[in-house]
């Protein structure tokens, strides 16, 4: 991670009440943490940080295990599994510089997240190794997370990939092996061992997540690297939003109108009529039950790249009337089945001689429900046929 954490107040929490900005240092880590677990380390954070703003000399915080369990909406939990909670935090331990951001001090190491907590009488008190302690008094690669999206954000996976995001936000993040990428992430081996399940199931649902937050000052995409067959290197690509109160209504409104065409088009076609995004009018786009946006060419199914995605997504919300399934005409067609095929052209000489030529058909154009055909011939000559057929005279020509 490494990055401050700031915190807007929520307005639906009435108790305990919490305002204004709190910078607290994190750090990247490999991520094998749930998402509940890191939330949770996040918060003890800004109340260690808060403290230290008042005495350096601090080394024991204070939180109660009912802030805890109501900030993160656990309020039909017990204290026991606060204390569960707290128990992995206390044993996990972490790698931190994981891609090497400090390059200029080489610093590497590893502890635990917590070290050690006490719980009595409702309240827990904890404390950090001096790693921890020594980068919140001297934060030096800091960017800022924000507890409301932090709260927001469903996945582990997503919670990770946004802290990446937010510790790179004015860098780029470095491309990184799919070993490591898998690391930071904190899969194990047999977790989605094969990339195409990696990618399906743990980015581009991490990604799609935070792309959808309405609180997220960026987006994110990636680049993937290849060699041979073998996807071997990722890189994220941070996209900042325009930080405007119009831009931000407008995002908002985008996501509302995204999710609802999610669930009403979940599972079924969606449009198939994107030309000016240069796909055919025959490329069927659909809606699989994750609700990613795919295409369908002649009944070969691909999920999008989320680059594509969001440019398809972007294009609707600006374009609506292009949302439903366009029926194909006859011109489509003659354009999507009849373009370049090729058919034997006879003429006879004056002599009675017969000559042989192959044209190919290269262009189709209504006029009056009937077709004018454009021809190459051998040697390169492009022209229009001066005669108009009818649909059915093409489908019936003799084709080669």
């Amino acid at each position: 991670m490494g990055f401050d954490i700031y915190f807007e107040y929520f307005s639906k929490i009435e108790k305990p009440k919490f305002r204004g900005f709190y910078r607290v240092i994190s750090y990247q880590i490999s991520n094998k943490i749930t998402a509940v677990q890191r939330k949770s380390y996040n918060y003890m954070l800004k109340i260690a940080k808060n403290s230290f703003n008042k005495d350096k000399n601090s080394r024991v915080f204070k939180i109660t295990a009912d802030e805890l369990l109501y900030f993160f909406n656990l309020g039909d939990k017990n204290h026991a599994y606060i204390k569960q909670e707290l128990e992995v935090l206390n044993n996990t331990r972490v790698i931190y510089n994981f891609l090497g951001k400090d390059k200029r001090s080489k610093r590497w190491g590893s502890f635990t997240l917590i070290a050690g907590f006490e719980y009595k009488n409702g309240i827990i008190e904890y404390s950090f190794p001096h790693q921890i302690i020594n980068m919140i008094l001297e934060p030096k690669m800091f960017g800022k997370i924000n507890l409301v999206i932090i709260k927001s954000l469903k996945s582990r996976y997503s919670i990770a990939l946004y802290e990446l995001a937010e510790d790179y936000i004015n860098a780029q993040i470095p491309k990184m092996t799919i070993e490591d990428c898998r690391g930071l992430i904190g899969l194990g081996e047999k977790q989605y061992p094969k990339f195409s399940m990696f990618k399906k199931h743990v980015i581009d649902v991490a990604l799609a997540e935070i792309n959808s937050s309405e609180n997220m000052a960026f987006q994110m995409s990636y680049e993937l690297e290849t060699k041979g067959r073998k996807t071997t290197h990722i890189k994220f690509i941070v996209h900042k939003k325009e930080n405007t109160d119009q831009t931000g209504e407008k995002q908002k409104n985008f996501y509302r109108w995204k999710n609802l065409i999610v669930q009403k088009y979940k599972e079924q076609p969606l449009c198939n009529n994107l030309t000016e995004l240069n796909y055919l009018k025959w490329t069927l786009f659909f809606i699989d039950k994750n609700g990613f946006i795919g295409r369908d060419v002649e009944g070969k199914r691909a999920i999008l790249e989320s680059k594509d995605a969001f440019e398809i997504w972007e294009y609707l919300f600006e374009n609506p009337n292009k949302i439903e399934v366009v029926p194909l005409t006859q011109l489509d067609i003659l354009r999507k089945d009849f373009r370049g095929k090729k058919i034997e052209q006879v003429t006879t000489t004056v002599l009675g001689a017969r000559m042989v030529t192959v044209v190919e058909f290269k262009e189709f154009r209504e006029e009056n429900e009937r077709f004018f055909i454009e021809i190459e011939q051998e040697d390169g000559t492009r022209f229009w046929t001066q005669k108009s057929f009818e649909f059915g005279e093409i489908l019936g020509m003799g084709f080669i």
